[in-house]
């Protein structure tokens, strides 16, 4: 594009930049730097200003808070290691697949008393929600009649899902 062509499709896009003045907006008066008076080397003797003290940092301080948060990391990663690594001292903690294999459910459900069912029913009722709630099997939903109205088809039907 042209100069031309760039200073027509301003004046379309965007009219009030055309008429913002294009010189410089910082500027420096006339004369303004000669007033200033610069020494040039450096002659102690003559100087106007009393030089500051120098002042050393001490790098004692700073070595000393890297070497304490050091410390503290590696406090922290040993004691991980040692959490992690540490074994179970509870016995009953540890899941052993093999037993839980030759479990018989079906001997462990009939051991079951009708107080421990009433009660895993509630709680799954409960934890469930009302989408899906239990609370057609729960005992205080069936009657005396409806235990006779089912069959024993219905039964096994559910026992099987």
């Amino acid at each position: 594009m042209e100069n031309k062509e760039i200073i027509e499709e301003l004046e379309q896009v965007a009219p009030l930049l055309n008429t913002i003045a294009k010189a410089p907006v910082q500027s420096v008066p006339d004369g303004y730097f000669d007033q200033f008076q610069v020494q040039i080397g450096l002659d102690h003797s003559k100087t106007e200003i009393d030089a500051a003290p120098i002042v050393k940092m001490n790098t004692r301080g700073k070595w000393f808070s890297l070497a304490a948060a050091a410390v503290v990391i590696g406090i922290l990663v040993i004691g991980g290691f040692n959490l992690v690594n540490q074994p179970v001292s509870d016995p009953g903690m540890v899941i052993n697949m093999e037993q839980i294999a030759k479990i018989d459910i079906n001997q462990s459900v009939q051991a079951l008393s009708n107080d421990a069912i009433d009660e895993y029913l509630k709680t799954a009722n409960a934890l469930a929600g009302p989408e899906n709630s239990l609370h057609q099997y729960t005992v205080d939903a069936i009657s005396e009649t409806t235990v006779a109205e089912i069959s024993d088809e219905e039964l096994q039907l559910y026992l099987s899902e």
